[in-house]
């Protein structure tokens, strides 16, 4: 992919991943029975499997996609990072109100806030977010668990894949290295946008989109608890310096999106259509 990401190379993998995602996963082999035998009719059971009819398949796709997005992340979070990452920023100055809220927020001790953050996105808000999700349904079949799971995870694959993308690309240089506080590294210039936000919230959304699809009790939780880790964890990433107030704003956002577009995506709630000039998103909310 060279040093930066091509426009061209972004248009290939997100016109990819729209064709991919586009495929939902299989249902559940039997309808839910009752203790007599017969089935459970959908207007009786609020845990219907969503995922059914002539789109139901394909289960095996979406494990194969989000398992390869999630190494091609680790790949570039690791080995293929010295190559991606750019060495000079090409957005390198704030603007006046992200430097005045850097400056309000920072921690004297920006360590201890980048600690609590990581906390936040990668340890708390997984647990959060597939805990609640599990436990909504504990008994559920593997292949009922898997279905519920694998959006959310194939949310988070897809997200953060396109924020990689995006980081490379902008090359924003982030704050502890625009105001010198630290010494260079690999990530100086990959402030926009933030990862971590993007993470806390795609878990979010997913999983509540998810929870309240199947009319599990734990909807609520999963909201309160996942949308609070997550404005907690854009304050920490501030108070790291490590990035700027729009970094955070507009992973959140991406996360967001993300959380609620993919699982309509695979439900086939919206769908991808040719239009004269390249393919439209069509569907109803």
């Amino acid at each position: 992919m060279g040093r930066y990401t091509s426009g061209p190379v972004r248009i290939i993998i997100a016109f990819a991943l729209a064709l991919v995602i586009s495929t939902p996963v299989f249902a559940d082999p039997e309808p839910p029975k009752a203790k007599n035998g017969e089935p459970i009719t959908q207007e009786l059971n609020p845990y219907e499997p969503w995922y059914r009819g002539q789109y139901g398949h394909n289960r095996i796709v979406h494990l194969g996609v989000t398992a390869g997005l999630g190494v091609a992340f680790l790949l570039s979070e690791t080995v293929l990072k010295p190559s991606l990452a750019a060495t000079d920023c090409r957005w390198c100055s704030p603007p006046a109100f992200d430097a005045s809220v850097r400056n309000a927020l920072v921690w004297g001790d920006p360590g201890r806030a980048n600690l609590f953050s990581t906390l936040d996105a990668y340890v708390l808000a997984p647990v959060v977010g597939f805990g609640l999700l599990i436990a909504a349904d504990y008994d559920a079949s593997w292949a009922r668990l898997i279905d519920d799971t694998l959006p959310v995870a194939e949310t988070i694959a897809i997200s953060e894949t396109i924020t990689q993308i995006i980081k490379f690309s902008v090359a924003r240089q982030r704050p502890y290295a625009h105001f010198g506080t630290t010494t260079p590294g690999l990530d100086d210039n990959t402030s926009f946008l933030s990862g971590h936000s993007v993470l806390g919230f795609s878990i979010t959304a997913s999983a509540g989109l998810i929870c309240h699809w199947r009319g599990y009790w734990t909807e609520p939780y999963v909201w309160a608890t996942g949308i609070a880790l997550s404005l907690s964890t854009e304050y920490f990433r501030i108070g790291a310096d490590k990035h700027y107030l729009s970094d955070v704003v507009a992973g959140g956002l991406l996360g967001i999106a993300s959380g609620l577009l993919v699982p309509r995506l695979m439900r086939r709630d919206i769908k991808i259509v040719p239009v004269a000039n390249g393919a439209a998103l069509a569907g109803s909310f």
